[in-house]
């Protein structure tokens, strides 16, 4: 098993390929941006994604999806969903309407009014048997925001629900303080070795949250 990070877009997004080399399979975890890189680095380990997991739906998360979805017409996109409403043919309408930024919107135009449609949903305490991933419903970021905790790996996808030394903003649609509290504290109880691998900026651990300063 390997876990490769790639950070793509204007965002600094953390895209991850998590890939088994037996099985020459692999998993795609929010491709925020820069869809032919992503594939460039998929294909360079000589394995075949499976399936794109968000951890929440948000622009700066989902925009190659659409160039991935090109190269691998049968790639699965899942996700919470409470997420998924910001999928699919009317992703751009939605966001006109709540993306404050508007640049963004602009530059990213085409690909967020091309956005595939989830092809199927994640639910809380699902395992997934093929990644070996735990879904946990992590609500505060978004309503329908996830981590993926994969046990025998010791590591945890947090997308923007859990960084190095902080926690995801909430003051954008479907966020609330106090959830995001609560979904950070139960992921705080993972063990502390476990690797945090967030949306944004550095790993972490989740012995080195135990003392974060947001929570």
């Amino acid at each position: 098993m390997f876990v490769e990070r790639i950070v793509v877009g204007p965002y600094q997004t953390n895209c991850y390929i998590m890939g088994n080399e037996e099985t020459s399979s692999a998993w795609v975890i929010d491709p925020g941006n820069e869809g032919s890189r992503i594939i460039s680095r998929i294909e360079s380990h000589n394995v075949t994604p499976v399936a794109v997991l968000l951890t929440h739906t948000h622009w700066d998360h989902i925009t190659a999806l659409g160039e991935l979805k090109r190269r691998w017409p049968n790639l699965e996109i899942l996700v919470s969903e409470e997420d998924s409403l910001y999928l699919g043919k009317e992703t751009y309408e939605r966001f006109s309407k709540t993306c404050f930024d508007k640049s963004f919107l602009q530059r990213y135009e085409k690909p967020l009014k091309e956005m595939s449609e989830a092809t199927g949903f994640l639910t809380d305490n699902q395992f997934l048997d093929d990644s070996r991933l735990l879904v946990m419903h992590t609500p505060g970021h978004t309503q329908g925001g996830i981590c993926l905790y994969h046990e025998e790996g010791q590591f945890v996808f947090t997308g923007d629900t859990l960084f190095a030394g902080s926690i995801g903003r909430t003051d954008l649609e479907g966020g609330s303080y106090d959830q995001i509290v609560t979904s950070c504290k139960r992921l705080l109880a993972l063990p502390h070795e476990v690797q945090v691998l967030p949306g944004h900026g550095p790993m972490t651990t989740i012995g080195d949250e135990q003392n974060n300063p947001y929570l």
